[in-house]
C-alpha cells in the first residue's frame, strides 16, 4: 500500500507539501502544478489517505454519533435515515448506537464517540437520566464540547442541548380534541415510560385535552413503548369500558388493537385506537392507524444540516428548531358505540 512519503517522492515534493495537498489546511496556498503533480502521483500509486492521519491534521474525524434509545424501534429509522442522507453528501459518516434506553450504556458511548473525536453526537430521544446518572452525564458533555463536538437532541429533550423536535404536549392535546370530536368521553390513555421527557410531555398533552374538554382524566395506564406494553396496558384499560384509547406511541397502539381483537372488541366499531408517531408499521396496520404524523426525515436532516453549518467555515451556532407536526386521520377511530 503506497504511503505518503511515496506520493511526495514520485512527485517530487516535500511529504508536508504532498500532505497539504491530500488533506486541504485554510491558509497554505499551493501552486496549481505542483498540485496537479502531486494529485497524479496519488492516482498512479493509487493512494488511499488514512482517515485517523487526515483527522489528525484537520482535527475533524468527519464521524457523527446517533445515540438511539431502542434501534429495533421503527420510530428513530426515518430519522436516522434523514441524518445518512446529509451527512453522506457532505462527507460524513453515522456511526449508530444502541443504548437500550440506560443510561449508563449511553454515557459510555458519549465516552467512546469522545475518544474517537466524532465531530457530533446526536440524541435520538427524550432524556431518561436523573440524578447521579445525569450529573455523570453531564461531566462526559461537558468534556465533549471542550474539545470541539457538537451536541444536539432530537425527538426529545435533552436538558440545555438544542432541540429538533415537535411539539409533543400540542400534538397530544389535539389528538384528544379530535377524539372529542368524534364523541368520545370515556378516553383511555396508554403512557409510556415516566422517565422519558417526550412520554411526560404526551402524557401532559393528553391531561391538557381531557381537562379542556371538562372531562376527568381517570383511566391512564402505564406503558414501556412496545408492542407487548402497549398490549398488556391495553387489556387492563378495556376491563373499564373506554371507547377509545389513546397510546403515548404507534407500537403501543398495534398492540392495543391486537389486546381489542382478543377480547372481542371490533377496532373501530368498538373501540377506537389512536397513536402517536406515524411508522410504517401504523400505515400497514389493519385498521390503517390514525396518529400525531412526526416528520422524523425532516427533522434528522435538519439537525444535520446544523451541524454541518456548525463544523464548516463561518461556524453557524447551533440552535433548538420545532417543526411542525400533522394530524393523519386514518381508520382506526370512528364514533363511539351508538353516538
Amino acid at each position: 500500500m503506497a504511503s505518503i512519503s511515496d506520493v511526495a517522492r514520485l512527485a517530487g515534493v516535500s511529504i508536508t507539501t504532498a500532505s497539504r495537498v491530500l488533506n486541504p489546511v485554510a491558509g497554505y496556498p499551493i501552486a496549481a502544478k505542483t498540485r496537479q503533480r502531486v494529485l497524479a502521483a496519488a492516482e498512479t500509486l493509487q493512494y488511499s489517505p488514512s482517515a485517523i492521519a487526515r483527522a489528525l491534521v484537520t482535527r475533524r474525524s468527519r464521524i457523527v454519533g446517533a445515540l438511539v434509545g431502542d434501534i429495533v424501534d421503527p420510530y428513530f429509522a426515518e430519522t436516522v435515515r434523514g441524518v445518512e442522507d446529509v451527512a453522506r453528501r457532505t462527507g460524513y459518516m453515522v456511526v449508530v448506537c444502541n443504548t437500550d434506553r440506560d443510561p449508563a450504556t449511553e454515557r459510555r458511548y458519549v465516552s467512546a464517540l469522545r475518544d474517537y473525536r466524532a465531530d457530533a453526537v446526536l440524541f435520538l430521544g427524550g432524556q431518561f437520566a436523573s440524578g447521579e446518572a445525569a450529573e455523570e452525564m453531564e461531566r462526559e458533555l461537558v468534556l465533549a464540547q471542550r474539545q470541539g463536538t457538537v451536541l444536539m437532541g432530537l425527538l426529545g429533550d435533552r436538558g440545555h442541548l438544542p432541540r429538533v423536535d415537535v411539539d409533543h404536549r400540542a400534538g397530544a392535546r389535539q389528538m384528544v380534541e379530535h377524539l372529542v370530536g368524534l364523541g368520545h368521553r370515556r378516553i383511555g390513555f396508554v403512557a409510556g415510560p415516566a422517565t422519558i421527557t417526550t412520554a411526560r410531555e404526551r402524557l401532559a398533552g393528553f391531561r391538557d385535552g381531557m381537562a379542556a374538554a371538562g372531562l376527568e382524566p381517570a383511566l391512564i395506564g402505564d406503558g414501556d413503548f412496545t408492542y407487548e406494553g402497549g398490549a398488556s396496558a391495553a387489556a387492563r384499560l378495556i376491563e373499564r369500558e373506554p371507547t377509545a384509547l389513546f397510546t403515548a406511541n404507534d407500537e403501543m397502539a398495534l398492540g392495543a388493537m391486537s389486546a381489542a381483537r382478543a377480547l372481542g372488541r371490533s377496532v373501530p366499531e368498538q373501540l377506537s385506537v389512536v397513536g402517536f408517531g406515524d411508522t410504517h408499521r401504523a400505515r400497514q396496520a389493519t385498521p390503517a392507524l390514525t396518529t400525531v404524523s412526526i416528520p422524523r426525515h425532516e427533522i434528522g436532516a435538519r439537525a444535520m444540516e446544523m451541524v454541518v453549518a456548525a463544523l464548516g467555515p463561518h461556524k453557524t451556532p447551533v440552535a433548538s428548531l420545532t417543526i411542525p407536526f400533522t394530524l393523519t386521520i386514518r381508520d382506526s377511530a370512528a364514533h363511539p358505540p351508538g353516538g
